[in-house]
Order: structure tokens, then sequence, then C-alpha cells
């Protein structure tokens, strides 16, 4: 269920939800005639407008949802949206600094997505002297603890998971 003030915004995403519905989500009598309270958990996503963020989650709260990802601006917000008891709070801006400071120190990283705080996915290009090679006789793990989950292909953005251990790296892999 999709909740939206813009009309114009509703008629686009309609057909990405299984409900859209013009109106003011904070208000429970919107989100109560919107059906939310069937929801397993709801994303709340206000923008920059912190007191909205807070009137919706309250009002969901007591509709009886208790599974609610609230985008903040920033980590001042994040608190006080934590204090609320949210499931999680999301701060796109910082997730995706982090994720780019970790591209910009490493230029063979082109991707990152941090699990946990002492691992990470990162999506590398294949160094040079893995060209010509396979997985088998390279042994990263071994070599340097790292465990290869997937190979892709940038020509033809085909994934390999897992791995073929035996496939000839190339250097348009990563």
């Amino acid at each position: 269920i999709a909740i939206e003030a813009d009309a114009g915004l509703v008629d686009r995403h309609a057909e990405f939800v299984s409900r859209a519905v013009q109106g003011d989500a904070t208000d429970p009598v919107v989100l109560r005639a919107a059906g939310v309270s069937g929801a397993d958990a709801a994303v709340i996503s206000m923008g920059e407008n912190l007191a909205a963020s807070i009137l919706a989650t309250v009002a969901l709260r007591d509709l009886g949802l208790h599974n609610l990802y609230v985008k903040a601006a920033g980590d001042a917000e994040g608190r006080a949206l934590n204090a609320l008891g949210v499931t999680e709070v999301i701060i796109p801006e910082k997730e995706a600094g982090v994720r780019l400071a970790h591209r910009l120190g490493a230029t063979e990283v082109l991707d990152y997505q941090p699990l946990g705080s002492e691992h990470s996915i990162q999506e590398i290009a294949i160094p040079p002297v893995w060209v010509g090679r396979t997985l088998r006789e390279l042994a990263p793990r071994v070599q340097h603890g790292v465990q290869v989950i997937g190979v892709r292909c940038s020509l033809t953005d085909a994934v390999h998971v897992p791995p073929d251990p035996d496939a000839v790296l190339k250097d348009s892999d990563s």
C-alpha cells in the first residue's frame, strides 16, 4: 500500500504497488481506510519532514503495526526516530556515502555493501594478474582470505553464482 498526497505521483506509481491511495499518511483515518492495519510492515519515507515521519510512525503504531522502517535525513533525526522504537532507521545519504568512500579508497572496488561491522560484500575489478587463470588455481580464500561468491561479466552483465572454479577469468569480469 502506498499513500501519497500528490495525485500525480499516485497515478505514476500505482502499477508498482498493490494499492495506491491519495491522502495524508500521517492521518490515522486515511491509514485505516487504506487498510494498513492488515500490513506486516511499513516503510515511512517523508523526505526531509521529520515531524511527518514521527506522526506517521505514531499513527501506524496506534494501528498495531510494529515493523516500521523509517527514512531519516541524518543521524539526529535517526536518534529521534529510534527513540520511538522503530524497527530500523534508514539514512540513504549516509549509506551511499559509506559505499562511495570504500570505492574511492580502493579504485578496484566497483561496489561495496557492509555485512556487519567486520565483513563486507564487494564487487572488485579482476586484478590483471588473475586474467587468464581460474579461481581453483588462484585459491583466493587461501591466498587472500577472500571468498568469491560470484563472477560478473561486464560485457554481457551475466552473473555466475556460485562461480565455476574452473572458468578462465577475463579482464571484463568482476
